[in-house]
């Protein structure tokens, strides 16, 4: 029974972890739409470093929550 709750947790949290990522790359996107439509190219770079940063924060939240050194703290 272990075995079975243990697959279902990391079903879930895949899951869980996918839809919250995906939520907050459409939404750092939208903001970024609105924001180049109004003040231009001159968005692009906090646009591509925001999703860089988001990028790096859920691989780094996945590898603690796996238990993976991450090298950092």
């Amino acid at each position: 029974m272990k075995v079975v709750r243990a697959a279902l947790a990391e079903v879930v949290g895949l899951f869980v972890a996918d839809w919250v990522q995906s939520t907050v790359i459409v939404l750092i996107l939208a903001a970024g739409w609105f924001a180049f439509r109004r003040l231009g190219a001159v968005t692009l770079v906090p646009l591509v470093a925001l999703l860089a940063g988001q990028m790096v924060w859920f691989a780094r939240a996945e590898a603690r929550r796996l238990g993976v050194a991450t090298g950092g703290r």
